[in-house]
């Protein structure tokens, strides 16, 4: 059985004429042993260097467990909040 893993780019959707950007958090393999959970700053799907460093794991399933949470959390600030109003972190 194979695990599957989360994408680590966005997943984006149009709404309008407007492109929204659904996952902000995400994972950066610094090294085989560091990953890095970043949040964009950038709604241009890209992800930067002057992202904001959140948290970093040593262990690769966990640091997607996070992230996985994060977005899921995000997505309901989104939703009470509007767009990138508030922070899950």
């Amino acid at each position: 059985m194979s695990k599957q893993e989360p994408p680590q780019h966005p997943r984006v959707g149009n709404i309008g004429a407007m492109t929204m950007i659904e996952d902000r958090y995400y994972v950066q393999n610094l090294t085989e042993q560091v990953f890095l959970v970043r949040e964009r700053v950038s709604t241009d799907g890209e992800p930067g260097s002057n992202d904001r460093i959140v948290r970093s794991f040593d262990v690769r399933h966990d640091a997607y467990m996070y992230v996985g949470s994060l977005n899921e959390k995000q997505r309901k600030l989104d939703e009470n909040y509007g767009h990138w109003a508030q922070r899950a972190t």
